[in-house]
């Protein structure tokens, strides 16, 4: 275990934090309920608190016509008026206080990028930026934000699915899990590596601003071997930056 310093060497620009959405800023399964009640003119009862999935979390099985009346009605509002937890807006301006560049990196379909942007202006979020990856859905196993993440180089990275860590190489972008509790987390039991996990959003970010060397309270684990980053260009920028900026 190392107490790692997070540095920057581009003073010109900000460092990033990437930030995933649904269920780190914003409650979709509350929005399912919502959403179910706006199609169908009835309220919803949780029967699986902890549960990953929103249709297990309160029973609903649909046929073909209400999953069909139900997208419907999602697509019109679902990604417009989702709520947001509770403490998610007040981490979100910390950070932008301190001086980070927060960017939403999800699975969510492209199409509704706008949607998305209207639904963090409503709530006040400083976040201007999103970055669609998509997913498999042939294997849903497969990592969407791997590449996004690695590109981004953000110094953090805030997910609560495990999947999304999977396989992102190199030491520059700490891994933060928001361990929900799910019982049915289809990750529980893969071997997906994470540096540390909390359970909001708010959580990490009191802990991570709590020094003035942001991150320098946090125990951060040795990264594994096998996800140091292999390719030197961006090790060779950062020394690049450090001689002549």
């Amino acid at each position: 275990m190392t107490k790692d310093k997070i540095s920057f060497t581009n003073k010109n620009k900000k460092a990033i934090i990437a930030l995933d959405c649904d269920g780190v800023l914003l409650d979709y399964h509350t929005n399912f309920a919502n959403i179910y009640e706006k199609a169908f003119g009835k309220e919803l009862t949780i029967v699986s608190p902890k549960s990953y999935h929103a249709t297990n979390k309160y029973g609903v099985k649909f046929n073909d016509e209400e999953k069909k009346e139900f997208d419907k009605v999602w697509d019109e509002h679902g990604w417009r008026k989702m709520p947001m937890y509770d403490g998610a807006l007040q981490a979100c301006n910390l950070l932008h206080k301190a001086g980070y560049e927060l960017v939403c990196v999800t699975a969510m379909p492209a199409q509704f990028i706008e949607h998305r942007l209207e639904n963090f202006r409503l709530h006040g979020f400083p976040i201007d930026k999103i970055i669609s990856t998509g997913y498999d859905k042939h294997n849903f196993n497969n990592n969407p934000k791997k590449k996004t993440i690695e590109d981004l180089h953000p110094i953090a990275f805030v997910d609560d699915l495990r999947r999304n860590f999977k396989d992102i190489q190199g030491v520059h972008t700490k891994l933060i899990f928001i361990d929900n509790q799910y019982h049915d987390d289809p990750n529980q039991h893969d071997q997906i590596y994470y540096d540390i996990k909390y359970s909001s959003l708010l959580d990490f970010v009191q802990d991570f601003l709590k020094t003035e060397q942001h991150g320098q309270n946090i125990i951060w684990p040795q990264r594994p071997d096998f996800l140091l980053q292999t390719d030197f260009t961006f090790y060779f920028s950062l020394i690049y930056k450090i001689r002549f900026l």
